[in-house]
């Protein structure tokens, strides 16, 4: 794979802007642009570059192209369209777009998080040891959620041109870090974000692993959690973040790291199904996940880690994906380290590693280049910048200098 440069786009921009914003791209040196065509949460975005929608909360669970219902007519569930932007096949323009710019397309899809759907039918997501259904993550073993993603995924690839298909939240079934009444205890999140449905008993039992008798000891481990008073564990905030508490756990009962890996081979199998999914529609396309960083807290609502999320990268390292974009946005000691260590995991597989780094925020423009130089130093030249729709004038800028640098560099 020679792409060195990734952009994400929330569909916003190409909205408003039109394609014209993928000339704009390829000048400063960007490749390929990974366009969300489905964003799990209705994320609230302030976009000065567009005073027109400089605030704007995204369509959760919708779908920025038309898709064709008839694709889905024996399902429970179809994909719906944005309602904002309906009559606007956008994944259709960034297809073209990119291409007269000299740019790759990519689609940006996530599959097992879907906020409209787990609520409308909650028959789809997630159900925890107390048969409580989640609210925003979907069920990876519901036989027909998987269907559904493998159409949504076979939709993608036989109608439009694309380079890559990137699959986010995958699976990522997580809890959150905090509840409404603060710091949820790491032993009562870690056994609350499985999925002890009946999909996921009956997988789980072909796999030798009796998840319901397990459910049982979740709920009695659970219990001792919720014991302790909240106002101990809000002290205790900053020291109980997960990484610390966990291996003990794990030591002190085994039978949850089966649950860990049951849920990686579950995934597994699943990449299969989309890999062959795509290979009979198109070939050549890159299949590729967004995963949080290997040894930091994600960024977003749920600051998900990667050990509880299934997202090792050593387990895929070998799967059926290409590329696994390592999501750091962070600072650069952080970049550089997570990105050494996502390259570690991986080393003697055939997947590549691009990490993606902050353009928003707390990042400056001047930062920029030096966030891309730690992705150098963590050893790979593939990066990527996030996002179009939040970079002003001189972030982009920066990154026409981050660039040029990955290419004097590649030149010498």
């Amino acid at each position: 794979m020679n792409t060195s440069s990734w952009i994400c786009q929330f569909p916003v921009s190409l909205a408003v802007e039109g394609a014209d914003c993928y000339r704009r791209m390829a000048e400063v040196g960007l490749q390929r642009a990974l366009f969300c065509s489905v964003i799990y949460s209705p994320y609230r975005l302030v976009l000065p570059r567009y005073p027109q929608k400089a605030i704007y909360s995204l369509e959760e669970g919708r779908y920025y192209y038309r898709p064709e219902l008839t694709r889905y007519a024996d399902l429970p569930v179809a994909p719906q369209a944005s309602a904002e932007f309906y009559g606007r096949d956008l994944l259709g323009e960034m297809c073209a777009g990119a291409r007269k710019a000299g740019m790759e397309a990519g689609a940006w899809v996530t599959i097992f998080a879907n906020g409209m759907i787990a609520k409308a039918y909650p028959a789809w997501a997630v159900h925890n040891m107390y048969d409580s259904a989640d609210r925003l993550f979907l069920c990876f073993n519901h036989p027909e959620v998987r269907e559904y993603s493998l159409r949504v995924v076979e939709e993608m690839v036989e109608r439009y041109p694309l380079d890559e298909i990137m699959l986010d939240k995958i699976p990522q079934a997580c809890l959150e870090q905090n509840a409404f009444a603060g710091r949820i205890e790491p032993m009562l999140r870690t056994l609350g974000s499985f999925c002890f449905c009946p999909h996921c008993t009956a997988e789980a039992k072909k796999a030798g692993i009796d998840l319901a008798a397990y459910r049982e000891r979740s709920l009695a481990l659970a219990g001792q959690a919720l014991n302790i008073p909240q106002h101990l564990i809000n002290t205790q905030a900053d020291e109980l973040n997960g990484d610390t508490e966990i291996p003990l756990l794990l030591l002190d009962h085994p039978w949850i790291l089966e649950i860990l890996r049951f849920r990686i081979d579950c995934i597994h199998r699943f990449l299969d199904e989309v890999r062959a999914q795509i290979e009979a529609k198109r070939k050549g396309v890159t299949l590729s996940m967004a995963f949080v960083p290997p040894a930091k807290i994600g960024h977003d609502a749920s600051s998900p880690r990667a050990w509880l999320a299934a997202q090792s990268y050593a387990a895929y390292k070998d799967s059926a994906v290409d590329l696994i974009h390592n999501v750091v946005h962070w600072e650069a000691g952080i970049v550089e380290y997570n990105t050494r260590r996502a390259l570690n995991a991986v080393a003697g597989g055939k997947v590549d590693i691009c990490t993606h780094i902050r353009a928003y925020g707390s990042t400056a423009p001047e930062d920029l280049p030096g966030l891309a130089a730690a992705v150098r130093r963590g050893g790979t030249e593939k990066v990527g910048y996030f996002c179009y729709d939040l970079m002003n004038e001189p972030m982009l800028d920066a990154v026409k200098t981050a660039t040029t640098n990955v290419d004097e560099k590649a030149r010498s």
